[in-house]
């Protein structure tokens, strides 16, 4: 299909976009109103244990009756965010210098933060079929194994890709993992964002064998868009490294705020329907977004898998005009459409060409920022 020209001056168009993974849609109004009561009631202390058991309640509440699973309520611990409980375990439960296992493209701590600490990053690329979508390289993530890690990230719903795994692909993960006695890391904080009719499964709630090697880390701050409300969540459901977590845990834990028990409690009791609407309204967001980019792929080259999961588009520039030497993918959307996005060179090797593109904006913004990133690679000039 043709494509309009652009008429406006790029340089003279406000940018569109969030290059972190956050809504601009507010939160639910149970939150909102929970938050002003515990304000209003001086709730701007220090964590203290009422408030620990009141989160573990409320998470293992939400667990139970989203998804089955009843870990042991104790085995639920407090931590500021996701990347704080990825970082204290790696420190803690993690031989020094032992390198770890991150399928790719991955959210992009999960690269830089080990690599910090001393931690060697194997990165394994994930399997790319257009028509199919992704899948796990399971000879690859053998071989990362037989080269000396031991902790595999487990990111399902897979940020920055959308991916949710199946049964049989969690199967011959723990198949593998327990092979070579190793540890699962599972970040499932964007289980509540599944966008189709699929069905988040949850890692360690499978069975014994899954729940004695991993650690999930969880959270209601992507679902009901409160990441800054610093409350996270890590489930030991093996005794060994939930006795090794109370003793190095407690500065770790004390980081959570009291206001994010709020948020996050008030979120899993109050907010469903909330909740409800907004994966519908994303999912209608995300369908019309990726339709047009498939629509228009052969004039832009720009190349997209539907996610099954979260409100990320993974977009492959590498058969575009827009990408150029000594410039980031990142730096070339933003120059060519005013649209900002997070490059996918931080992703992983594998993300070099390509783009997170965030369409939790308004559905006019998320639409209209589409409608320019398609124009400027419709007009981008492309190698023969």
């Amino acid at each position: 299909m043709q494509i309009a020209a652009e008429t406006a001056e790029t340089s003279m168009r406000q940018s569109l976009g969030r290059p972190l993974a956050e809504m601009e849609r507010g939160c639910a109004p149970a939150v909102t109103e929970a938050l002003t009561h515990a304000v209003a009631q001086d709730a701007l202390r220090y964590l203290a244990q009422e408030d620990v058991s009141r989160l573990q309640r409320g998470v293992a509440a939400w667990l139970s009756e989203r998804y089955g699973w009843q870990p042991n309520i104790d085995s639920i611990r407090p931590v500021a965010d996701l990347v704080a409980g990825f970082r204290a375990v790696l420190t803690h439960l993690l031989p020094a210098g032992q390198p770890i296992i991150v399928p790719t493209p991955g959210y992009m701590p999960f690269l830089s933060v080990p690599q910090q600490i001393g931690h060697p990053v194997i990165e394994v690329p994930m399997l790319r079929d257009d028509a199919a979508g992704w899948r796990y390289d399971f000879p690859a993530l053998r071989a990362a194994f037989e080269a000396g890690a031991r902790l595999m990230v487990l990111c399902n719903p897979h940020n920055p890709i959308g991916k949710v795994a199946t049964e049989t692909e969690l199967a011959e993960v723990e198949a593998l993992v327990a092979e070579f006695d190793g540890v699962v890391f599972a970040d499932e904080i964007h289980a509540p964002l599944v966008l189709g009719a699929g069905e988040h499964i949850v890692y360690a709630a499978r069975n014994e064998r899954a729940a004695a090697h991993t650690i999930t880390a969880t959270s209601a701050t992507k679902a009901f868009n409160i990441p800054g409300a610093k409350c996270g969540q890590l489930i030991f459901s093996n005794p060994a490294q939930l006795a090794e977590w109370r003793r190095v845990g407690h500065w770790h834990e004390h980081q959570t705020a009291v206001l994010g028990v709020v948020a996050t409690t008030a979120a899993y009791a109050e907010g469903r329907e909330w909740l409800r609407d907004t994966v519908g309204e994303l999912a209608a967001t995300v369908d019309e977004a990726v339709a047009l980019l498939r629509a228009t792929a052969a004039e832009t080259g720009i190349r997209v898998i539907a996610p099954e999961a979260t409100y990320l588009l993974w977009l492959d520039l590498s058969e575009t005009g827009l990408l150029r030497e000594g410039q980031s993918a990142a730096e070339a959307v933003r120059e060519a459409a005013q649209v900002v996005v997070t490059d996918g060179s931080s992703c992983g090797a594998a993300g070099a060409g390509s783009v997170r593109f965030n369409a939790a904006l308004s559905h006019a913004d998320t639409m209209e920022a589409v409608r320019r990133l398609v124009a400027a690679a419709a007009a981008a000039p492309r190698a023969a």
